[in-house]
């Protein structure tokens, strides 16, 4: 039995506390794969934020056909395609304001440097995992939300497949795939 399915009902009936313990349950897990499938803290936030708005909203909606868990993970997922199907579109026009910034807003550079024995291996650490995490970013849509969900937030491939309403098999191919291309990717940049 579904523990969080009496949860969503009282959040259906109005109980702002079923919300927040339902919140308090899964907006680390949500905030992580936000987080990957964006790449960044910002986004990720209000990902999340939206995710459980739409969870209390539409509680009244929840059809138990899957977990409650799942349920909450679809809509996460959906957010984040959306708000990436939003920046492909209006990239274009952030890039054309880029040129005309105000030299006096810039914020002064505040990054100092590490004196510790090990900063070099820091930096460098730092630095492999921003390729890794651009590295994901480039992965086509299809292939992302699988890998992450997955490989990166241990989450079963049953689960991925029910919230992408795919068969198991298609999310271990795309999981696979997924690996396959960032191993490329990363191997040319090493390369480079």
């Amino acid at each position: 039995m579904d523990e969080d399915l009496a949860t969503i009902k009282a959040i259906s009936n109005g109980d702002e506390s079923a919300l927040v313990v339902l919140t308090q349950r899964y907006r680390e897990p949500i905030f992580r794969l936000a987080y990957r499938f964006v790449g960044n803290t910002t986004d990720a936030r209000s990902l999340t934020e939206e995710t459980f708005a739409k969870v209390f909203f539409n509680a009244a909606r929840f059809k138990p056909r899957s977990s409650v868990k799942s349920w909450i993970f679809t809509i996460a997922a959906n957010r984040c395609r959306d708000h990436l199907r939003r920046e492909k579109r209006y990239r274009w026009m952030r890039s054309l304001s880029i040129g005309f910034s105000n030299d006096d807003e810039k914020q002064p550079d505040l990054d100092i440097a590490d004196q510790s024995p090990n900063a070099a291996e820091s930096a460098e650490g730092r630095e492999r995992i921003q390729e890794l995490q651009k590295a994901i970013q480039s992965l086509p849509e299809k292939l992302r939300f699988p890998f992450v969900f997955c490989a990166l937030e241990d989450h079963t491939q049953d689960e991925a497949a029910v919230i992408l309403n795919i068969s198991r098999k298609s999310v271990e191919s795309r999981v696979y795939r997924a690996r396959r291309e960032l191993q490329a990717l990363l191997s040319r940049q090493s390369a480079a």
